[in-house]
């Protein structure tokens, strides 16, 4: 796998855990504090979204670890490339 390849792949898993978090933040928020009640989160629709939200998280962290040990060396040049200019 390239280095393009797997930004691509890193970008996907990105946006799948973006639209998992639009998900589960649309749950009305009026608990204490703005948090969401337990009513709330104890409903199917909920307990679904936070899976999938969950998952989505965990396959990007865990694709993320692979990431920056396979591909150090090109993630230090384009970070010293963008600082530069």
């Amino acid at each position: 796998m390239t280095y393009d390849q797997a930004n691509q792949i890193r970008d996907t898993l990105d946006a799948a855990a973006k639209a998992a978090s639009e998900r589960l933040n649309a749950f009305p928020k009026t608990g204490p504090m703005g948090l969401t009640p337990d009513s709330v989160k104890s409903s199917p629709a909920y307990r679904r979204a936070k899976a999938d939200f969950d998952t989505a998280f965990r396959r990007l962290q865990n694709f993320n670890v692979q990431f920056t040990r396979a591909f150090k060396a090109e993630i230090r040049a384009e970070r010293q490339r963008k600082f530069a200019s």
